[in-house]
């Protein structure tokens, strides 16, 4: 489904419904306005009741999100997410899509198809938002997803 939003507001409201949906859900957004998009995010997890985290996937190490260590967990940061099963929630934002490596990149395509890093499900609580530049066709490409654009 795509959404293309022109002021804040809009998109604001998109994101507190989207946290309604507890499947767990996926967000594509296509945006020129890093500062923007995370107070946005930080609000729409504040009145939620939910925790962002903010991840910058240029500065990520390989093997830190496409894959579970040795003892079946996920990464550190992203393992408050992946255990709050039944609490109030996160909103996972996964930002700098262009800048980082090939494997990060399909790693989290990878992820947003089947909503798990390696077997290990999303809880049903979760937002993942993937933020992408216009550039990054690649990403508008999954078509089970809300893609959205917020372009100022």
């Amino acid at each position: 489904m795509n959404h293309d939003f022109k002021s804040y507001e809009e998109i604001k409201k998109f994101f507190l419904g989207a946290c309604q949906v507890h499947d767990p859900c996926c967000v594509i957004l296509f945006h020129n306005q890093r500062q923007t998009v995370h107070r946005l995010l930080a609000e729409t997890a504040a009145e939620t009741g939910r925790t962002l985290i903010d991840q910058d996937l240029s500065v990520l190490p390989l093997n830190e999100f496409g894959c579970v260590k040795f003892d079946g967990t996920v990464s550190s940061w992203l393992s408050g997410a992946m255990k709050d099963v039944n609490g109030k929630g996160y909103i996972v934002y996964l930002r700098e899509y262009h800048l980082s490596p090939v494997k990060i990149q399909s790693d989290i395509l990878n992820a947003l198809i089947e909503k798990s890093v390696e077997g290990v499900p999303f809880p049903k609580n979760t937002l993942i938002v993937l933020g992408v530049r216009r550039e990054d066709e690649n990403a508008e490409g999954l078509t089970h997803t809300h893609i959205v654009k917020f372009f100022e």
